[in-house]
């Protein structure tokens, strides 16, 4: 099997204890697959004593927000003593994903963990993406492969826009919506026919900056409307921490001041706006190619662009609280937080359908918000 991922993807390594924000930690349920369970079944020792069942799923159960399993090292006492065989399928596999398309896989490591995070933010600017063989067997789930070779083709355009040097940050967000608007328009989700096209104009950089153009400018008041009405609607979402949700209130509070002082924040910390493409790249190449299966493209787009947005909002505040502190420990952090409350959550969905019916996350207001 062909397999398709970020260069960097094999140097992805759990660092256990070291890591800041241990995901055993997080008080997140934790799947154990049927054969792990049956193992454990099989040996005894307690184990299953800590995992609830209804007979179909099986989940480790949390104690004091962590796994009963982390020893005092904050280590895996299971992998520990039984080896890596012998521990569930999500533990051996977090925070990597991958998805099947016969004799094709593709594979990534998400941002809700913080190695991961530094991997991807420290290929800021050239990430680059390869393939490798494997001997798994092919996939048999039916699959569309004109489709698939089209929306691949337009995600690579889509990869070489986002890390153009041409366009500013700003320009790149608007290019994306405005590529998720005409796949909307075209109906691109049911004609690969669509895809290509959009690949050919969007390949074309004159031609990219010409479309932003066409969007013309927002006065400095429409876009702090914009951001407060976008912020509004992230308040309404689900979280596990306060972090987060403190964070939100913290950019509403001084929207004024982060908006007056974007430029001045990108003078000051120019490696940024590359991270935060860094950050749209990997969620382009994660959930793109669900359009190869029919999902609409435009929500895909308008979340690559929040997830940029919201970023950068928050190292704004967070370089104006304490500008001596802010740095790449800082976006780490931040990155994995969104992920973690966002992505890793119902809010993904939640966010990707007020695309279509909440006024707050309208095109006219996304493009006001990716001016900031």
């Amino acid at each position: 099997m062909k397999v398709y991922g970020p260069d960097f993807f094999k140097d992805f390594h759990c660092i256990g204890s070291s890591c800041l924000d241990n995901c055993c930690r997080m008080g997140w349920d934790i799947e154990i697959d049927d054969d792990t369970y049956s193992y454990y079944s099989s040996i005894g020792n307690g184990i299953c004593g800590h995992i609830s069942s209804d007979g179909k799923e099986h989940y480790i159960m949390q104690e004091n927000g962590q796994c009963p399993f982390l020893n005092e090292k904050g280590l895996c006492s299971l992998l520990l003593e039984y080896g890596e065989q012998h521990i569930s399928q999500i533990c051996a596999q977090h925070p990597r994903f991958y998805q099947w398309f016969g004799s094709n896989k593709e594979a990534g490591t998400g941002l809700c963990c913080e190695e991961s995070a530094r991997l991807w933010l420290e290929h800021a600017g050239k990430i680059s993406f390869c393939e490798w063989e494997t001997d798994e067997e092919d996939d048999d789930l039916a699959f569309d492969a004109q489709m698939l070779e089209a929306v691949r083709n337009a995600r690579e355009v889509l990869f070489d826009l986002v890390q153009c040097d041409e366009l500013t940050l700003s320009q790149k967000m608007k290019a994306l919506l405005i590529f998720g608007l005409n796949a909307q328009d075209m109906g691109a989700e049911d004609e690969p026919e669509c895809y290509d096209e959009l690949a050919h104009i969007f390949s074309d950089i004159e031609k990219v900056k010409e479309l932003v153009g066409q969007l013309g400018e927002s006065t400095q008041e429409e876009i702090t409307v914009a951001c407060f009405d976008v912020l509004s609607c992230f308040e309404e979402l689900d979280y596990m921490k306060g972090v987060f949700p403190g964070a939100i209130g913290r950019i509403k509070s001084r929207l004024d001041s982060i908006t007056a002082n974007a430029g001045a924040f990108d003078k000051a910390c120019p490696e940024v706006s590359k991270q935060l493409c860094a950050v749209g790249i990997y969620n382009i190449f994660r959930y793109f190619i669900e359009c190869a299966s029919g999902a609409q493209c435009l929500p895909i787009m308008v979340s690559s662009i929040l997830n940029m947005w919201f970023i950068r909002m928050w190292d704004i505040l967070m370089w104006l609280e304490d500008r001596e502190s802010f740095g790449i420990t800082a976006q780490i952090n931040a990155v994995k937080e969104y992920s973690k409350e966002v992505e890793y959550s119902d809010n993904t969905s939640a966010l990707w359908e007020c695309v279509y019916t909440d006024s707050r996350l309208s095109a006219d207001r996304i493009a006001k918000i990716a001016e900031v």
